[in-house]
């Protein structure tokens, strides 16, 4: 009994958009049509077959578009026509999917509205252009010291360093104990958010220059003092640029470039015998522009450098070698700013190698969504990572 061939085309949405060089080669060659494919195929049948292969129509897709041209047609569609776009061939069901592997949720930048009262907010969704204006009375004089999950850690200055979490998706709000005087504008970082009981832990790092210890205080959900630990430590450096929390433990970078690793399960710190990275010993920047972050479980170091235009650095710890190793091109797009850094793989070319920032003015203010960091990266200005359902 004889089938029917199921035949699949590609759907793509009205709102995508390609740019004319895309048109101009995606129609087939006019010398292939349909009557010519059924001919050659009538004929193949009559002659028994054929020892070389005919191209089927399905086939002509792969063959008409080269590979860069097919993913930058791909990275366009949004998840449905990533789906749709699959069904057309094997070479497009794999770029598909691997496009798909790609995807993630991009971050959005939270900031204070320019002239208006304190406290009123934006959320600004960079890959839509779509914006939310918010009210958070509380946010007087504060600082945003870390950002994950969608939740941000809050210092403010007056009352004098009262922490709290705030979620500004869901306006939640979580206050942490009083801290120590000793805190004083420390690096203080956080492992998960409030809600996760289990895992959620608060640090603040503590380390004065020439000193021969480090002082880090922690708290946990439930807890209502902070605990205090202090390490006996060789020379760590002036001061702690940044804490990464990866795989249980927090990593805190010094602004010399020295790597410690502190473990907030069995409270233990250690200096890791990391060669100092090459960002380093160049000079190429200094103080906040250099970031540490993560992309799928490894370690990254990221920075600019000022004589080629801002051009985007990465170095990648190789822990096993205990050293940086330059990635020439990394592939990612980096969204830095004081709280923290996030990390995707680009989809599209112009995308990869790519570091986005807000421009702020000399008052801390925002005042464009850029790519370099000629410019102060202000506290009061932050990344967050949306939830998968965002209603605001």
């Amino acid at each position: 009994m004889k089938t029917r061939r199921r035949t699949y085309t590609a759907a793509f949405p009205e709102s995508v958009t390609t740019r004319p060089r895309v048109q101009q080669v995606l129609p087939v060659s006019p010398t292939i049509t349909r009557r010519k494919l059924r001919s050659d195929t009538a004929k193949e049948r009559k002659n028994g077959g054929s020892k070389k292969k005919k191209c089927t129509r399905r086939e002509l897709w792969d063959k008409n578009i080269p590979t860069d041209m097919l993913q930058e047609i791909l990275s366009r569609l949004g998840l449905k026509g990533n789906i749709r776009a699959s069904l057309v061939c094997k070479t497009w069901l794999e770029a598909s999917v691997s496009l798909r592997k790609l995807q993630t949720r991009r971050p959005w930048l939270f900031y204070p509205q320019k002239e208006s009262e304190e406290g009123d907010y934006i959320l600004l969704d960079p890959s839509k252009s779509q914006t939310h204006h918010l009210k958070f009375p509380e946010l007087k004089n504060h600082q945003f010291f870390c950002s994950k999950d969608g939740w941000l850690l809050v210092v403010t200055d007056s009352p004098s360093n009262l922490i709290f979490f705030l979620n500004p998706f869901t306006q939640e709000r979580v206050y942490l104990p009083e801290v120590s005087p000793e805190f004083n504008g420390s690096c203080l970082t956080f492992s998960a958010p409030p809600t996760s009981t289990s895992n959620c832990f608060v640090i603040f790092f503590r380390y004065r220059y020439l000193d021969t210890f480090v002082t880090i205080h922690t708290w946990c959900p439930g807890e209502s003092v902070w605990t205090k630990h202090r390490f006996v430590a060789p020379y760590y450096g002036f001061s702690t640029l940044e804490c990464l929390f990866l795989n249980g433990l927090f990593y805190c970078l010094s602004t010399i470039g020295h790597l410690g690793v502190f473990d907030p399960f069995r409270a233990t710190w250690n200096l890791l015998p990391v060669k100092q990275c090459p960002a380093y010993s160049r000079q190429i920047l200094r103080g906040r522009e250099k970031w540490i972050t993560e992309h799928e479980g490894d370690i990254y170091l990221v920075t600019t450098q000022r004589k080629n235009n801002y051009k985007l650095l990465v170095f990648k710890l190789k822990l096993e070698d205990n050293v940086w190793e330059e990635m020439g091109e990394s592939g990612l797009m980096v969204f830095a700013s004081y709280a923290s850094s996030f990390t995707i793989a680009g989809h599209s070319a112009k995308e990869r190698n790519k570091i986005c920032t807000p421009h702020t003015d000399d008052y801390g203010r925002l005042s464009g969504y850029g790519k370099d960091t000629q410019r102060f990266l202000s506290n009061r200005i932050a990344w967050l990572q949306p939830p998968h359902n965002v209603q605001l």
